[in-house]
């Protein structure tokens, strides 16, 4: 079974509340269709995994864990405007250290050691 962590912006830039709860909703959506798409895939998803930490607050301990989570996963799927969002790109940065195959939203594709055949369909 593939492990794949999915990348989406949680904060935003303004750290408005409304704006959390939205991106929430959205990944719990991409999760959903992951899973149904892929049922041999195990999402780990860490806005759903640290739920228990507030968004608004200090997030270094919270990054500390999503990486670590990150360390077991086989992929990376990135979504959203990742790029603005400096969580995601310390996933990024960090898949891409490590060699990870990271599949984004736009169809690009890096690094890992499996062909684009092999993940047909996603992110």
């Amino acid at each position: 079974m593939r492990r794949v962590y999915i990348a989406h912006p949680l904060r935003g830039e303004r750290l408005d509340i409304a704006e959390v709860e939205r991106n929430i909703s959205r990944v719990t959506e991409l999760c959903r269709h992951a899973a149904e798409a892929h049922p041999d895939v195990l999402i780990l998803s860490p806005i759903h995994a640290f739920d228990f930490v507030s968004p608004l607050g200090p997030q270094d301990w919270v990054m500390r864990q999503c990486l670590a989570l990150l360390d077991v996963a086989d992929e990376l799927w990135v979504f959203g405007d990742w790029e603005r969002s400096e969580g995601c790109c310390m996933e990024v940065g960090h898949a891409r250290a490590t060699g990870k195959l990271i599949l984004f939203e736009d169809g690009g594709v890096e690094g890992g050691q499996y062909e684009r055949d092999a993940v047909e369909g996603a992110p």
